[in-house]
């Protein structure tokens, strides 16, 4: 069951503290943040549809070349050995580190893949008008892969291995390699110019109707924001966290989908506090193992010398790479602890019904979801220098245990993040319907 008749669609609830407010005409390239959080709500890019869509065009011809390319290659007493993107899942795989294997694979291959795929999709169906419902899938399914697509992080990743093994050999950087910093660029850019509001505004509803730019004006109930509702749970109106459409709910036990994209509708994430907890949990039980146990196991001549992320970052920094050594430090160990203590944080006080410091919890949670997945920096590390130092019976690296309970970290805290409702900071001031934090 659908949800009943929606807002003005220049009103909308802040995604992170559901403060309901209009959004007032933007310039081009101009930018609306929330009155209360700060967060940005709404942007007006000056080409939506043409520039996005030329540069995802450039990212899917850089991403093949990237993929399709030698990344780097290693020489050593008249061995040599080459890797791709590939290689490095493909080696971890062949080492018997399947899981992390096909973890390396997804995020560094299949996600970005995937990414740029569903924006050329969603952005070639957006220059018809209207866009067919499809599109509006499409870019649910988008934004759902995105958090998983690190070709930056990788980027770096190949950039440290680079270090750590260029006192065993020769290091040749590849065409791949250049390609990937160019792809990071095209995404990275990519993303800062694209505003999915633009395209939902021109997708046809999941009930077959036109989108309301598109549908002939007629005033009717639920038509105008009320005079004073905070926040969107006041006058019972739901906000889409997929589209970010307010509507009316079916009903007030079942609140139904969202009219415009289908996406089940929900007041609040159920279950969000006990799920975050239990993720949370099993990733500092993990954090011991994945610090205590070798992440890397070297055999150079016969001597085997087992690696863990600490005493990889003592290796960079005694080998003078200080600065990529502080990276390692913070992204591998400073990061997933900060995680885990500032969800676990956030969960407290909201299970006792903080008022104060809102907007300081809520730009902290911002900043947990924003650097959750550079803590991969050490899987693809790991994943790289074993694929290249195969250079039997000279040397060789294989995957330890610990990469595998470091992965398992990384995952479930950007899971943890995920399934934490960040609404629920701002629920104490929802119910004394007072605007501030």
């Amino acid at each position: 069951m659908n949800a009943m008749r929606h807002r003005a669609l220049d009103t909308v609830a802040c995604p992170d503290c559901e403060l309901q407010q209009s959004i007032p005409p933007l310039v081009p390239g101009g930018s609306a943040r929330c009155a209360r959080c700060r967060v940005t709500i709404a942007r007006n890019p000056v080409d939506p549809i043409g520039r996005p869509l030329a540069l995802s065009v450039a990212a899917a011809v850089v991403f093949l070349i990237a993929n399709t390319t030698p990344l780097m290659g290693l020489s050593a007493a008249g061995r040599e050995a080459s890797t791709t993107i590939l290689g490095g899942a493909q080696e971890m795989w062949t080492q018997g580190s399947e899981i992390t294997a096909v973890m390396v694979a997804f995020c560094a291959v299949i996600a970005p893949g995937a990414f740029i795929a569903f924006m050329l999709a969603v952005l070639l169906g957006a220059t018809r008008t209207p866009a067919p419902r499809w599109v509006g899938r499409l870019l649910r399914m988008a934004t759902l892969v995105q958090p998983w697509s690190m070709s930056e992080v990788m980027l770096l990743g190949i950039l440290v291995a680079l270090i750590k093994i260029a006192h065993l050999a020769t290091v040749i950087p590849g065409i791949g390699l250049f390609a990937v910093g160019l792809l990071v660029v095209l995404l990275a850019v990519t993303s800062s110019i694209f505003e999915p509001r633009a395209i939902w505004s021109r997708v046809v509803w999941a009930d077959g109707t036109l989108p309301p730019d598109l549908r002939p004006r007629r005033a009717g109930p639920g038509g105008r924001a009320p005079d004073s509702p905070w926040v969107s749970a006041h006058p019972g109106l739901a906000s889409c966290t997929t589209c970010g459409l307010l509507s009316r709910p079916a009903g007030p036990d079942q609140l139904g989908h969202c009219p415009r994209c289908g996406a089940t509708l929900a007041t609040r994430h159920h279950f969000s506090i006990q799920t975050t907890w239990a993720l949370v949990i099993a990733a500092a039980i993990l954090f011991v193992p994945a610090n205590a146990f070798p992440v890397l196991v070297s055999t150079t001549l016969g001597s085997t010398e087992p690696s863990t992320i600490l005493q990889g970052v003592v290796f960079l920094y005694q080998d003078g790479s200080w600065v990529l050594a502080l990276i390692v430090l913070v992204a591998s160990v400073v990061v997933p602890l900060g995680k885990l203590v500032a969800l676990g944080y956030l969960m407290v006080t909201v299970q006792r019904g903080s008022i104060t410091s809102n907007h300081d919890r809520t730009r902290l949670y911002r900043l947990v979801e924003l650097v959750g997945r550079w803590s991969m920096l050490d899987v693809f590390v790991v994943a790289f220098i074993t694929a290249l130092v195969q250079l039997d019976p000279l040397m060789s690296v294989a995957p330890g245990i610990g990469v595998m309970y470091f992965m398992a970290v990384v995952v479930l805290t950007m899971i943890a993040a995920h399934t934490f409702d960040p609404r629920l900071i701002w629920n104490p001031v929802v119910t004394q319907r007072s605007p501030r934090g």
